[in-house]
């Protein structure tokens, strides 16, 4: 069990806290094993830290393993200090409309892209199970949105991802969020997201999309409204627009603050890999916006971590396999850059 008394309240309180690695060490070793040191192997209670190390010795005479303090959680086989992840972690925390690669690793002083792409990738994950623990509930208005900027020189949606988002709604308030990235607006994409974020028997408000006819009859209340005119013709783009806000009106602020976000903190540039890490962080962040203090979802963004099991960097990648080839290991690629190099392109 957490306790909220033992984090920082501020930034000063922070770093006087985590001064040193010791420290560092000490905080995370009570968060992984708040009742003290279990082995993982045998289960035994007592052990021995090696000094000024992150390793412990089982005690049981049939074990002794050696088990380190990162072993198995997010940080496994990080050579970074633990004030580093630290930092980080208070950085996504504090940074209210999000933080990019590129900005973690200028912060931090990262020699390598990589690395800040790659902590960021799996601090999202931790966010994302984190938000997964309980269903919506009460009156949940859903519905879809373009996120994303279009390709230069083209009209419409080119370039763009389509998001679909709950949201509770709280008087004239919002409530908690989800929202899913989907590759198109069919039936079983639309019902499956209200069913696997909303829990049955709640008011699930929609616009008259096709694929929500069938909500009634999965279990929910569903208010659905046809964006239409008085003789059941579709509206044109603009009005329908209108009609589904003033509907709808607590999740498309949601869409609003999430369009910022991506115009503000990715400059728009937006890849499918890694779509969905934005909204959960987005997500995990507007759920906790009434917490005391911004260190209390740094304090949350902690515990998850520790708990939370290792990624191999493969799949951290988004490869769907470990012996697939990334772009620059490729053989197509390796034959067009001798190509290129034949023709004198480049040097």
């Amino acid at each position: 069990m957490l306790r909220l008394d033992d984090f920082p309240k501020n930034e000063l309180e922070f770093h006087e806290r985590f001064c040193n690695e010791e420290a560092c060490r000490d905080y995370l070793s009570s968060v992984r094993w708040p009742e003290g040191f279990v082995c993982p192997r045998c289960g035994h209670t007592e052990g021995w830290r090696r000094s000024n190390r992150d390793e412990w010795i089982c005690a049981g005479r049939s074990c002794g393993k050696e088990t380190s303090l990162r072993a198995g959680t997010v940080l496994h086989n990080s050579p970074k200090p633990l004030k580093a992840w630290l930092m980080a972690m208070l950085h996504m925390s504090v940074n209210k409309q999000g933080i990019s690669a590129l900005r973690l690793q200028r912060l931090m002083a990262f020699g390598s892209y990589e690395t800040a792409l790659r902590w960021l990738r799996e601090l999202r994950r931790v966010m994302a199970a984190t938000n997964e623990s309980e269903k919506l509930s009460g009156e949940v208005e859903v519905d879809e949105t373009f996120i994303g900027k279009t390709d230069e020189g083209r009209r419409g949606t080119v370039g763009q991802f389509i998001i679909i988002g709950a949201v509770e709604k709280r008087g004239a308030g919002c409530g908690r969020t989800r929202l899913r990235w989907i590759r198109s607006r069919d039936g079983d994409a639309l019902s499956g997201f209200v069913e696997d974020v909303v829990e049955k028997g709640s008011i699930v408000l929609t616009d008259g999309a096709g694929g929500y006819k069938y909500l009634g009859a999965m279990g929910f209340l569903h208010d659905q409204m046809a964006v239409t005119d008085g003789h059941g013709r579709q509206l044109k783009t603009a009005d329908a627009k209108v009609k589904s806000t003033a509907h709808l009106p607590q999740i498309h602020r949601v869409f609003s603050l999430v369009g910022r976000i991506v115009m503000g903190a990715y400059q728009g540039s937006l890849s499918a890999r890694h779509l969905q890490g934005y909204l959960d962080e987005y997500c995990f962040r507007f759920n906790r916006r009434h917490a005391e203090t911004p260190f209390t979802i740094c304090q949350k963004i902690v515990a998850r971590t520790m708990m939370s099991k290792c990624m191999p960097l493969w799949k951290s990648r988004g490869r769907t396999h470990p012996d697939k080839p990334t772009m620059a290991q490729s053989k197509e690629w390796i034959k067009l850059g001798s190509k290129l190099v034949q023709v004198g392109y480049v040097g």
